[in-house]
């Protein structure tokens, strides 16, 4: 078996692997959806090392590249994301070889932690081979009783908004607490030019911006708040704003459940929801660096930072 860094000409077999290994599930694997998540990424391209067998990829291994800053300094961080062995090749320790060759590649280019949201099957795995339970984000969860299941919000026009996007990209107003770097370019791949399923916006276009989805559920569909963000111009009246157009959304979408998790505080979207619950995604941390402790920091992670990948 050897191990070697991936290169363009290999998307399409990395693809067929993931397919093959993984199968379809909520997110369908394609060639668009790789080259969004790792060659478009405005963080830069994803470090991938694959495993082979006679010139057959039976291993990939992936980390998606994730920046957080807060008011003084940035975390250069990874995402474990996109990792398939091949079913003939399973409990040969494939996954264990890949995924230690990719942290000792980007300890030594200098990032400083790798954070993901493994499942319960996977949780065991990833804490053997040294990453931490950081806990569950929260959740706030609000019903309605009383919906329109022929309801349909309108396609967001995100060129409507692109001076606003610019302002919070190029912003210096930040927390103490680490969120994700809103770099140039990060708003528009994130939410506008995501391929797996339309978001939406609210905003004034000047000082605020949410991000919401609708995601489908057997019990009815869920108004998921993603993203909320503000500049220094957000005061009362703004406030006031966005909550007449967040009510006046949820009634529009017709959904029987709103939902917003993660660490960013919510005390302006004016939602009556229901005690924290600990029902959000389970987030990990991997240190890589010896004097960087990922545990020791103050993040601020949101929903629409960990859905997707």
């Amino acid at each position: 078996m050897e191990i070697r860094k991936s290169n363009p000409e290999d998307i399409p077999a990395i693809v067929d692997l993931l397919r093959l290994s993984l199968g379809e599930s909520l997110l369908p694997k394609s060639i668009e959806l790789w080259n969004w998540k790792h060659i478009e990424n405005p963080f830069g391209p994803s470090p991938v090392l694959l495993a082979t067998e006679n010139e057959q990829i039976i291993g990939v291994r992936s980390f998606l590249r994730w920046d957080f800053a807060n008011l003084e300094t940035t975390i250069k961080a990874c995402r474990a994301v996109d990792t398939a062995v091949h079913p003939d090749f399973q409990g040969k320790g494939v996954f264990t070889k890949l995924t230690l060759g990719l942290i000792d590649e980007i300890r030594n280019e200098g990032l400083d932690t790798i954070f993901n949201t493994p499942n319960e099957k996977s949780t065991p795995g990833y804490i053997k081979l040294g990453w931490e339970k950081a806990g569950k984000l929260p959740l706030f969860l609000g019903f309605r009783l009383a919906t329109n299941s022929n309801s349909r919000i309108p396609d967001s026009d995100w060129n409507q908004i692109r001076n606003l996007i610019e302002k919070l990209e190029f912003s210096t107003d930040r927390s103490t607490d680490f969120s994700t770097q809103l770099k140039p370019g990060f708003l528009s791949w994130r939410y506008e030019n995501c391929p797996l399923f339309p978001y939406y916006f609210l905003s004034d276009g000047r000082s605020f911006l949410l991000v919401f989805r609708i995601k489908e559920g057997k019990w009815g569909n869920e108004f998921r708040i993603c993203d909320f963000y503000t500049l220094e111009e957000f005061g009362h009246s703004s406030e006031q704003e966005l909550q007449k157009m967040l009510q006046e959304a949820i009634l529009a979408s017709g959904c029987r459940m709103i939902s917003y998790s993660g660490l960013k505080s919510n005390h302006s979207l004016g939602m009556k929801f229901l005690p924290k619950l600990s029902l959000g995604p389970l987030v990990t941390l991997r240190q890589i660096q010896h004097g960087f402790v990922p545990k020791e920091h103050d993040w601020a992670w949101s929903i629409g930072d960990l859905e997707v990948f």
